[in-house]
C-alpha cells in the first residue's frame, strides 16, 4: 500500500544519522543494505538510499499537488493538479514494487530522502506567505512549483533508465528497466501538461492590463488555459 506518512508507527524504519538516532527495530545499515538490488553489480546500499530519496519526492509531490488543487479558485487548473496528484500516487506505488523487486523495504527512509522531504517541503510551506502576492501570483508560483517537481521527477526517472543500462544482466537489470520506462512516460507526461499551463498563464498577463481585477483574470486564465490543454 502506498504509504501517505513516514512515521515509526507506519512502519517505517531509517539509517542514522549525525545527529539522528533510532531504536534498534528501526535501524537499518549499510551492511543490510549491502544485498539490495543483488546480481546487479551495484552498491546496494548507495542505491537504495537514492531510489528512498527518489521516492520521497514523489510523496512531496502527492502533498504538493493535493494542496494546489485546494488552494486554486481555478478550476481548470484543479483538474489539472488533480490528474497530477494521481499520477504522483501511481508513480509512488512503481518506486515501493521497484524497491520490493529488488529485496529492499519500501519503507526504508534513508538519509537522501530526509533531506529531499525537508527540500521539497520548504516549497510546500512557502504557499502560506499568503500576502506576499495576489491570486494570480499565486496561480504562477503554483505551475512554478509543479514544473520544478515534475523536472526533477523526470531527471529522476533518467537516472534511473541510466542505472538499468548499466546493471549487469539478470532479473535486477530487467526490473529496474521495467520501472523506468513507466517513470519517464508518466513524469514526462505531467511535465508536458504543466510548462503549456505555464505558458498560458504567462502569456495572459503579459496581455493583460495593469488594472485587471483579479478574479476577472483568474477566470480568464481558465478559458485560456482549458484551450491550451485541448490543443
Amino acid at each position: 500500500m502506498t504509504r501517505s506518512a513516514v512515521r515509526a508507527e507506519t512502519g517505517a524504519m531509517i539509517k542514522p544519522g549525525p545527529m539522528v538516532t533510532a531504536v534498534p527495530e528501526r535501524t537499518v545499515d549499510d551492511d543490510q543494505l549491502a544485498v539490495f538490488a543483488a546480481g546487479s553489480g551495484f552498491n546496494g546500499s548507495f542505491l537504495a538510499d537514492q531510489l528512498s530519496g527518489w521516492m520521497t519526492h514523489d510523496l512531496m509531490g502527492v502533498c504538493l499537488f493535493s494542496m494546489l488543487s485546494r488552494r486554486t479558485p481555478n478550476p481548470i487548473l484543479a483538474g489539472l493538479y488533480d490528474r497530477l496528484r494521481a499520477s504522483a500516487t501511481e508513480q509512488m506505488k512503481t518506486w515501493e514494487e521497484l524497491i520490493g523487486d529488488l529485496g529492499g523495504n519500501p519503507k526504508y527512509v534513508s538519509p537522501t530522502a530526509r533531506m529531499t522531504g525537508g527540500m521539497d517541503g520548504k516549497i510546500i510551506s512557502s504557499f502560506l506567505l499568503s500576502g506576499s502576492g495576489d491570486e494570480l501570483t499565486f496561480e504562477t508560483a503554483g505551475l512554478n512549483a509543479a514544473f520544478a517537481t515534475l523536472s526533477l521527477d523526470v531527471l529522476n526517472a533518467q537516472s534511473l533508465t541510466n542505472c538499468a543500462e548499466k546493471a549487469d544482466d539478470g532479473q535486477a537489470k530487467q526490473v529496474l528497466q521495467a520501472a523506468a520506462m513507466r517513470l519517464t512516460s508518466t513524469a514526462e507526461k505531467g511535465l508536458s501538461e504543466v510548462e503549456k499551463a505555464l505558458s498560458a498563464s504567462m502569456l495572459l498577463q503579459l496581455n493583460s492590463g495593469s488594472a485587471q481585477k483579479v478574479m476577472h483574470g483568474v477566470d480568464k486564465a481558465a478559458s485560456e488555459v482549458k484551450n491550451i490543454l485541448r490543443s
